[in-house]
């Protein structure tokens, strides 16, 4: 599983398949950081980044959670 594929999953609503993508993504990785490096290098907007990867925490905590 890689980083692009499940922000495009964030980015096009399906929370669910990206908190599975999440999990597939390995425990031997660190996807959060992996995350906040793919979105420092993809976008230049700060709001940007800081909203995509709120979106992504809160989404995920959100669905583990229920």
């Amino acid at each position: 599983m890689n980083i692009e594929t499940i922000h495009l999953s964030l980015v096009n609503g399906q929370r669910r398949q990206m908190v599975e993508q999440i999990d597939e993504y390995g425990s031997d990785y660190d996807f959060w950081s992996d995350y906040a490096e793919y979105l420092d290098n993809a976008y230049l907007d700060l709001k940007a980044i800081h909203g995509y990867f709120k979106e992504a925490v809160v989404s995920y905590n959100r669905i583990k959670n229920r």
